[in-house]
């Protein structure tokens, strides 16, 4: 579980996520969008040979995306992830891409990029849905924190969901709907802004950028403490954000 030191680093992070971006010469997200076909084939292909399946999702406009990579890519660590995992990229494109593969594996949406998810090829569950926002801080992580986390680290089977889990599953569905609606929404601004090399529509795409990774950060902490807990008096009740509000 995150400190709370490392999750307000987190929300930091998210508010400014590319003024250290740089272009990768060899873009690692760029076209790769497998099907969801192509996703289960490297299931099997996980299982056949004894690995975990590694999904990354991420886009090579995103600076931790790229770090990732970037670390993956160190050829110690390279030989060493080929060993345990078989992995498969997903490009995101402008956070339009990608929920099809998170919902095939029970997830309703993913919080932020790259968000890594592990998954046990023999049943398809996901091992590790409490630690993906970490992840998505990965330019800030050192490679002994990968080598501990990657390689040295064990994945294990969640529990079959009590009663409780259910209604907080049932809880996290409503509010990925409203992540999603975030995500639609900063979309086109995304776009512009990487595309005119951060020149236009800076103002209105930082402004609900922010806004809306106050958001998801929010939803996806508080559906990990959930989770963790036996019950709860009442679910959180989260305000109206700006882009729900112009829907009305």
């Amino acid at each position: 579980m995150l400190s709370k030191a490392v999750a307000l680093l987190l929300v930091v992070n998210f508010l400014l996520p590319f003024s250290a971006a740089t272009a990768t010469e060899k873009p690692y997200f760029t076209g790769q969008q497998p099907s969801l076909a192509d996703i289960k084939q490297a299931q099997q292909e996980a299982a056949a040979e004894d690995k975990l399946l590694m999904l990354v999702l991420g886009a090579d406009w995103c600076h931790d995306s790229v770090a990732l990579m970037d670390r993956f890519n160190e050829p110690s660590l390279q030989a060493e992830l080929q060993q345990k995992f078989v992995m498969r990229k997903v490009d995101v494109g402008y956070l339009t891409y990608g929920f099809e593969i998170t919902e095939a594996y029970g997830q309703p949406t993913y919080y932020g990029t790259p968000t890594v998810m592990i998954i046990d090829p023999e049943n398809g569950q996901v091992l590790n849905k409490s630690d993906w926002q970490y992840w998505t801080n990965a330019a800030s992580h050192d490679a002994q924190t990968f080598a501990n986390y990657f390689v040295h680290g064990t994945f294990s089977q969640p529990a079959s969901a009590t009663e409780w889990q259910q209604q907080v599953q049932a809880f996290e569905q409503r509010q990925a709907q409203r992540v999603r609606a975030g995500f639609q929404a900063v979309s086109p601004l995304l776009e512009t802004y990487i595309e005119s090399n951060r020149g236009q529509a800076k103002a209105e795409f930082q402004a609900l950028w922010s806004e809306l990774a106050k958001f998801r950060n929010e939803v996806f902490a508080t559906t990990v403490k959930l989770n963790q807990q036996s019950n709860a008096s009442e679910f959180p009740d989260f305000a109206l954000q700006s882009w729900e509000k112009n829907e009305q």
